[in-house]
């Protein structure tokens, strides 16, 4: 998924999504699990706010992407928390 502003789903977005998108992996680099989350809240808090919403298709990019960027031991505790949202 290195290409994912060439995905599909990403292309087909309005540019406000694209922009959050955007803002969103900006905001994830480098960062682990643990730092991750409040991000992940503080980003859909401004989702609420801006009345912005994702269909299912671009969901499963943002959460394919938001995997991608951890660490194999984070991929792992991430897949077990995410069983249980």
């Amino acid at each position: 998924m290195n290409n994912w502003k060439n995905n599909k789903s990403f292309m087909q977005m309005d540019p406000s999504k694209q922009h959050m998108v955007e803002l969103l992996v900006n905001s994830l680099h480098g960062k682990d699990l643990n730092e991750a989350l409040p991000i992940l809240a503080n980003w859909k808090d401004k989702l609420r706010t801006e009345h912005i919403s994702f269909t299912a298709e671009e969901d499963k990019l943002l959460t394919d992407l938001f995997i991608e960027m951890l660490p194999p031991k984070q991929k792992s505790q991430y897949e077990f928390l995410r069983s249980f949202l």
